[in-house]
């Protein structure tokens, strides 16, 4: 073999009919190749860096998410991470991100990559990002979805928005997706269905590119391969049973072979995964769900839509609780899909996971009550671009913004202020950040008659039986029950306030050794805003 033969990064297999498979990295294509397209200060010689953002609808129940104690480098990760505890040293757990009371649906969605929802003329972070990476690309980017257009509020379905502030549409079928990726220019339905497999069509190809390349060239191309047949495979495999005879839906339940959420969302990954390594485009956004989903997770033997089970304390059973937990779960399991696949494509001399900055979270962070804050939200991946590993909760409660400018000037994007931040986040390539400490308080309660004041820290229930009840913790004496009607908890932002010192007044009793306060009539925090709960959108 020429071991001075060489091919150009947008080498394709070819076959009949049209066929064009594009190729993951090999040692044996040209290094001259990558210069012009690489940004952010690479070398030549280094791997492109892409961006990957995965979207959570509808929040999080808090005690199942947030952490609650450890440092920066000794930390537990929460219950509801446990589905990619294994990634902890490629993760960057961000907490005390969002700073204000509680949102709308629609602009809890539109702030998680435009900074703020009041921000509805620039374009999202991904688009911008998108326009500094794509170099030579074939797609300058993909927007994908799990569910179709939420009709009662646009903005809900949306977290990629262009020029201008409008909103750009997503693409929901595996199918036509692989047919764009990988079938270029098949896309008529009937052809695809007379066409045999496209490896098949390519083979020749294949075989020719193999002779000619080294050990682990042949290894890759073998692990490329291969997962591109399974994809196609499994996307023929969807397509099939979308083919089958109709289903009775009267009996209210979906065929039970090959067509339920779960391998419709891990073949989204399995193609988000090689568009990336193929290097088709280097900017995905793949929503998971519509803030306000009304998706029905039956294949988990659930029966009620998402956003009914999202607002817990109002619709609040031990059940319905149990179910909004096996759907995070559920997201929390496709979050440990993707990393899993991204870690394991070998990308010039290290994974695709390196040279991918991965965005996970939701827009809000209490799903009932809308907070903004302690809004989940997680980076992994970006080697050399983010120090991982660690979880840093802030001082103070961060604007989404701040996390956006980071985010652009990580890629190099030449902004130097996004939407309502001209401040970067700090701590997120392991430089200094103002660290959250508690600060010392006193607690006491005092009660007179049906009147009772009390100062303490506020948390919730850790029983899901109580996850409406709130408690304040008094040092030396029974904790302080809170059972309040809804716009108890609405009014007052109670879930805004959870984990933080209080100074809280209502109406109640003496429930036994315990004080009981059923009619909060003030609260005001001890630090930071005693006013937080103004609704912004």
């Amino acid at each position: 073999m020429n071991r001075n033969w060489k091919i150009d990064r947008r080498s394709f297999l070819r076959g009949a009919a049209g066929a064009l498979l594009p190729l993951p990295f090999l040692n044996l294509m040209e290094a001259k190749s990558l210069i012009g397209t690489q940004s952010s200060g690479s070398s030549a010689d280094s791997p492109p860096l892409r961006f990957m953002t995965l979207f959570k609808p509808n929040g999080v129940y808090p005690p199942s998410w947030n952490i609650n104690g450890g440092t920066e480098f000794d930390f537990r990760m929460s219950p509801l991470m446990a589905p990619f505890a294994k990634h902890k040293e490629d993760l960057l757990i961000l907490d005390n991100m969002g700073d204000f009371g509680f949102s709308s649906h629609a602009n809890s969605t539109r702030r998680f990559l435009s900074g703020h929802h009041q921000n509805v003329d620039s374009p999202s972070i991904d688009q911008i990002i998108a326009d500094k990476i794509r170099g030579d690309t074939p797609h300058r980017s993909l927007e994908l979805t799990t569910e179709g257009l939420f009709t009662g509020q646009f903005g809900c379905s949306y977290i990629s928005y262009g020029e201008g502030g409008a909103p750009i549409s997503r693409e929901s079928d595996p199918q036509l997706i692989f047919d764009r990726l990988f079938r270029n220019p098949m896309s008529d339905p009937e052809q695809r269905q007379a066409m045999t497999s496209l490896l098949d069509r390519v083979n020749e190809d294949a075989k020719s590119l193999v002779r000619k390349a080294g050990y682990e060239d042949r290894h890759t191309l073998d692990e490329y391969l291969t997962a591109v047949r399974e994809t196609e495979v499994r996307v023929q495999s969807m397509n099939q049973a979308s083919n089958a005879p109709r289903i009775d839906f009267s009996q209210l339940k979906r065929p039970e072979s090959g067509a339920n959420l779960d391998e419709q969302v891990e073949t989204m990954i399995d193609l988000i995964s090689l568009a990336l390594w193929t290097d088709s485009t280097r900017c995905i956004t793949y929503m998971l769900g519509n803030s306000n989903s009304r998706m029905v997770f039956d294949f988990l033997g659930i029966a009620e839509q998402h956003h009914y089970l999202s607002h817990f304390f109002r619709n609040f059973s031990r059940t319905n609780l149990e179910s909004l937990l096996k759907i995070s779960l559920w997201h929390m399991e496709k979050f440990d899909y993707l990393l899993t696949k991204l870690k394991s494509y070998r990308d010039h001399n290290g994974s695709l996971l390196d040279h991918t900055v991965v965005l996970f979270g939701s827009g809000m962070g209490h799903s009932d009550n809308h907070t903004v804050q302690r809004i989940p939200i997680v980076l992994a991946g970006g080697k050399g671009k983010l120090k991982t590993g660690r979880y840093v909760r802030y001082a103070e409660n961060q604007e989404l913004s701040k996390l956006h400018l980071s985010l652009l000037q990580t890629f190099d994007a030449g902004f130097d202020s996004y939407s309502s931040s001209s401040i970067p986040l700090p701590g997120l390539n392991g430089d200094y950040f103002p660290e959250y400490r508690e600060r010392p308080f006193d607690t006491w309660v005092k009660s007179n008659g049906g009147g009772i004041t009390a100062q303490g820290r506020l948390r919730m229930s850790d029983d899901l039986d109580e996850a409406k009840i709130f408690y304040i913790d008094i040092e030396g004496q029974s904790p302080v029950r809170i059972e309040v009607d809804f716009w108890d908890f609405h009014n007052f932002n109670l879930a805004y306030h959870v984990g933080t010192p209080i100074i809280l007044s209502g109406n109640g009793s003496d429930a036994g050794s315990q004080l009981l306060i059923t009619k909060v009539t003030d609260l005001k925090s001890l630090y930071g805003n005693s006013k937080p709960g103004t609704q912004k959108g």
